[in-house]
């Protein structure tokens, strides 16, 4: 099994932080982030747009029933971002899409690459959407001597420059671990003005506590967007010091933890408050001038100003394939870095500036490109590298940086520069893994008997093309 460990830099040659980051957004053994620093990345990129989507998933698939499908869409989520990495693990591959096209080829790579920046991208459009249905509002109320900022295409383009385009300027998403831990805990005080505020509407809306809603695989949907962030898994894991199979398992599920009682704590209050009146964003309940409400409002917006990054990530890393820019062996330069960042940033900006409808973003989203991405490319990755010998890991051996010498296992430990090399940790140039038994080796094939991971995979595939086609079937009759 594959056990990076805790990386330190020897004292004769400690990394910058420049360097660092470059590394830590290539390959794995270069991680600076703590278990629950990665687990709170990883709930700040699954608990965005999606949450304000969940009192309408919950009317749509019936109280009782939205609630039990929300834990298996949750464990499954979970489940998936563990097979995913083990299949990296399996593979000695660490970027999603050079997995997908280990497995699938280079077409598969082209449609990875294609489905992450659907994801991604559609989830920064859902965040930006969410922005300009608050801060606007909150300046409009109380700057009324403004007209200026009534203008939400304005606002959402000056927040988006002044205060977001900086977060997106960093390589590795590591560096955003900070910022994660502030945005995740916005989620509290929007959840307790919710609590306060929301029983005061109730009465004004009927709230039935049904067993099945008119549309579950609608619901289901919304709730994979909700919970999905496999675009931003080995990004994540890669930021991790443990970087152990074990270590991940733990970063997941405390993470898997924290998103659905976040999550499933503001549905059923939206539901029980606003009922079969509920909006696709659960803000537009309220009226614009409550003091308290806007509290959560301003909260909310803060949130999405911090987890928009979250989701341009992997857009930009997707888009960086694509154009050949980022490969096994090579990063994109500082100039191919830059105008990418701002190119497509200002795309996106551009789309969450002219899409107003949250609702049709979490249906098409979620179903289409949230299940492949969550459970079907997951779950089949795990499958196929049942088997699989790990690959030598080639580009860990080619330098990054115009100092760091090519190293391999025999040579790394005793290897001479006179330009003080960086280091290049020995447990990540021997690679081994190992079955869930703990009885392989590296080059060995793994082994054929099957095992419950094996079976929950096969089933988490049928799961995603069912929600898929059923979610996507109805979003697209109801649009018409």
């Amino acid at each position: 099994m594959a056990s990076y460990g805790v990386v330190t830099p020897p004292p004769e040659r400690p990394l910058t932080q420049a360097e660092r980051d470059l590394l830590q957004s290539d390959r794995p053994g270069y991680g600076s982030c703590s278990v629950v620093e990665v687990s709170f990345n990883l709930v700040n990129a699954t608990v965005g747009a999606g949450i304000i989507g969940l009192p309408f998933a919950v009317y749509h698939a019936g109280f009782f029933i939205g609630i039990a499908v929300s834990v298996i869409v949750a464990i499954l989520s979970q489940l998936g971002l563990y097979m995913l990495i083990r299949a990296g693990q399996r593979t000695n591959i660490y970027k999603f899409a050079m997995l997908v096209e280990y497995l699938m080829g280079r077409p598969g790579y082209h449609f990875l690459n294609f489905i992450v920046f659907f994801q991604a991208a559609g989830a920064c459009v859902s965040y930006f959407i969410l922005v300009g249905d608050t801060i606007p509002v909150l300046l409009t109320l109380y700057f009324p001597q403004y007209s200026i900022f009534a203008n939400r295409s304005l606002v959402i383009a000056v927040i988006s420059y002044v205060f977001i385009l900086p977060l997106n300027l960093s390589r590795s998403i590591g560096a955003l671990a900070r910022w994660s831990i502030l945005s995740v805990l916005c989620l509290p005080v929007i959840l307790l003005t919710m609590l306060i505020r929301a029983p005061v509407y109730a009465p004004e809306h009927r709230a039935p506590l049904t067993w099945v809603g008119s549309d579950i695989f609608g619901a289901l949907g919304i709730m994979a967007f909700a919970f999905a962030c496999s675009q931003v898994a080995f990004d994540n894991f890669r930021s991790q010091k443990d970087q152990s199979s074990s270590g991940w398992a733990k970063s997941t599920t405390l993470a898997t933890i924290m998103s659905w009682f976040v999550s499933m704590a503001f549905a059923v209050l939206g539901y029980l408050s606003f009922g079969v009146d509920v909006q696709p964003n659960l803000f537009l309940n309220f009226p614009n001038d409550d003091p308290i409400v806007n509290i959560g409002r301003f909260a909310l917006g803060f949130s999405m100003l911090l987890t928009i990054p979250m989701g341009f990530y992997p857009t930009r890393e997707a888009v960086q394939k694509s154009l050949g820019f980022e490969t096994a062996d090579r990063q994109p330069t500082k100039m191919q870095h830059y105008i990418v960042t701002f190119v497509l940033f200002t795309v996106i900006t551009a789309a969450g500036i002219a899409i107003r409808s949250i609702g049709q973003v979490y249906a098409i989203v979620g179903g289409f490109a949230a299940t492949t991405l969550a459970y079907i490319l997951p779950a089949a990755s795990y499958l196929v590298t049942r088997r699989a010998v790990p690959l030598e890991d080639e580009a860990a051996k080619k330098p990054l940086l115009a100092h760091d010498p090519p190293t391999d296992a025999a040579s790394s430990s005793s290897s001479t520069s006179s330009s003080s090399p960086l280091p290049s940790p020995s447990a990540k140039d021997n690679v081994a893994w190992s079955d869930e038994s703990g009885t392989g080796r590296a080059g060995a094939l793994m082994t054929t008997r099957w095992s419950w991971l094996d079976m929950a995979a096969v089933l988490l595939i049928i799961w995603g093309f069912m929600v898929m086609i059923f979610s996507v079937s109805g979003a697209l009759r109801s649009s018409k």
